[in-house]
């Protein structure tokens, strides 16, 4: 798609700011989604262009403090869910009757948790997530030794936020850029407008974050197979403790946890997710579009 096809609207409310990234497909359904820790849609280009490809209109979200808004707001994780929950609102508005939901990684925890709250998607397909409380959730982070004493680390953790608030932690701070990037193939980022750090009172808004296990509409759950951040293990438990009208675990074949940056990886989830949404009424278009970089990289 021409960048010059691609719209933008912005949303302030009650001290939140979110951009909707539209990409246009007349006559097609459209696929929310939510980018990744720090991330906005500039990053997750390939994997927009892969959904757009599939034949769905796709909206990308720049949250609250994320991509194209101001970095310097604070923000919550519940301010970031509402954010998605305005854009959907403002899409049906505008015209989309059926929209389903997407997301990576932390964009996968926020789809979970946009599926339990919104009544009328399509189906949500998160590409790697859990829910927070989970007692297994501290295994994603560098405190995973610590995880019979959760309890004891959430207080130490809510107490140095209240003091702290606005001190900034870097994706480092708390998860293994090792684990994150382990087997990934093929990934070029932009890493324009990504941020650097979070502050303190959102990590732990994260971790304090609770979640319904009940979802609904039908779940289409991917992970890698040799993700090691969210190891297959974190996934089929995560997958086994969601309820949903329909469910299915789907294990793409490889890239890690950034299997959602790869192109190849991103058209193989576009088309697993295109068939889902076309078997459950949500209409599709197919365009001719110029290729994204990256086209010729392999799984």
């Amino acid at each position: 798609m021409r960048e010059r096809e691609i719209s933008y609207t912005t949303l302030k409310r009650d001290g939140r700011c979110v951009t909707i990234e539209l990409w246009p497909n007349a006559e097609a359904g459209l696929m929310l989604f939510y980018p990744g820790t720090m991330l906005s849609p500039i990053q997750y280009r390939p994997m927009l262009a892969a959904l757009h490809e599939a034949g769905f209109a796709v909206a990308g979200l720049h949250l609250t403090g994320h991509g194209l808004n101001p970095h310097s707001v604070r923000f919550s994780f519940e301010d970031l869910l509402q954010d998605g929950l305005d854009a959907e609102e403002w899409l049906r508005n505008a015209g989309f009757a059926q929209i389903a939901v997407c997301g990576h990684s932390q964009g996968g925890i926020l789809t979970l948790a946009h599926a339990a709250a919104s009544r009328r998607l399509t189906a949500a397909f998160p590409i790697c997530g859990i829910l927070p409380q989970r007692p297994e959730a501290i295994e994603l982070t560098l405190f995973r030794a610590l995880g019979s004493r959760r309890d004891a680390l959430m207080t130490w953790l809510n107490a140095l936020a209240r003091w702290l608030p606005r001190l900034p932690l870097p994706v480092s701070a708390y998860l293994s850029l090792r684990r994150v990037s382990a087997n990934a193939r093929h990934i070029r980022m932009n890493r324009q407008k990504s941020r650097v750090s979070y502050p303190l009172s959102y990590v732990a808004s994260l971790f304090n974050a609770r979640l319904s296990r009940h979802l609904q509409c039908p779940l289409f759950f991917f992970n890698a197979r040799d993700d090691a951040l969210f190891t297959p293990a974190l996934a089929s438990s995560t997958f086994r403790f969601l309820h949903a009208p329909q469910k299915q675990l789907i294990w793409l074949p490889g890239g890690g946890h950034l299997a959602a940056l790869n192109l190849a990886l991103c058209r193989y989830t576009a088309r697993i997710a295109a068939a889902a949404c076309a078997g459950l009424g949500l209409p599709l278009h197919l365009e001719t579009s110029c290729p994204a970089e990256g086209a010729k990289d392999g799984i």
